[in-house]
């Protein structure tokens, strides 16, 4: 009976995972496809889409802007999350649980809304379309998600060994870089690669802030637009391999932590 449900649940498992993973799968196979076509029959494989995806300026300049503006999200909203986590931990107040619900209050947005908020605002100031407004947008959502990872983190930390720093003659910025800051790590690593990833991969912002600096996301909905063509699946296939090693290595480290 025993080996009945452990096969039965085995086989559920492969079969969520082949629907959710199925399209991607699709993609990659695709972008190895000698045939233009998105279709069958295979006709053999082929490395010239991603040949033609490297050699092409544009989709390397937009992936250049993706990673710039990642590796730029990330270490912000890192830098705010964890002063906005080690606010917390010393807050004696009511009002804590509120700020904290208010601080994440952009996730609960949906992102249509918010992008168009954001174009609003930037408007309002006389902002012109760039990265630059892209990375605030992004700093949005992404600072709180940081906070929550180092937050979850901070509080397993024991407050007597900040005492015990404070007692030996530590001030509170020495007991935070010497005591809080090397306990954290794992967890401003983890926090780090998370956003990076849902920088590197958001669109829907990023399409109404950008202007003509295309991100890699909105660089591929422009050519879609016109036609899904296998350099698309070659591009798709490179953002995917990216975010999957990102988010693995986020949740070793969140392990780890653990």
């Amino acid at each position: 009976m025993k080996n009945k449900v452990k096969f039965i649940s085995g086989l559920y498992l492969i079969l969520v995972l082949l629907f959710i993973m199925g399209p991607i799968l699709v993609t990659v196979a695709f972008s190895f496809n000698l045939d233009r076509f998105s279709s069958l029959p295979w006709k053999g494989f082929t490395l010239q889409w991603y040949q033609r995806m490297f050699a092409n300026k544009e989709i390397m300049q937009s992936l250049m802007n993706s990673l710039i503006l990642g590796v730029c999200v990330s270490l912000t909203s890192v830098l705010l999350g964890f002063t906005g986590a080690y606010g917390l931990r010393h807050w004696k107040s009511k009002l804590k649980v509120p700020f904290l619900l208010f601080s994440i209050s952009p996730l609960m947005i949906p992102w249509t809304l918010l992008g168009l908020a954001l174009l609003i605002f930037f408007t309002r100031l006389g902002l012109p379309k760039s990265l630059f407004t892209v990375w605030i947008s992004h700093i949005v959502f992404t600072s709180p998600i940081a906070m929550t990872i180092i937050n979850s983190r901070m509080e397993t930390i024991p407050k007597s060994m900040e005492n015990a720093a404070w007692d030996l003659g530590a001030g509170n910025i020495r007991t935070m870089l010497y005591v809080i800051l090397p306990q954290t790590i794992p967890a401003l690593v983890s926090a780090a690669l998370m956003t990076f990833t849902i920088s590197f991969d958001e669109f829907i912002i990023a399409w109404f802030v950008c202007g003509f600096d295309k991100t890699l996301p909105v660089y591929i909905y422009s050519v879609i637009r016109s036609g899904v063509n296998p350099t698309i699946n070659a591009i798709g296939t490179m953002v995917f391999m990216i975010s999957l090693t990102l988010i693995a290595a986020a949740q070793m480290l969140q392990r780890k932590k653990a």
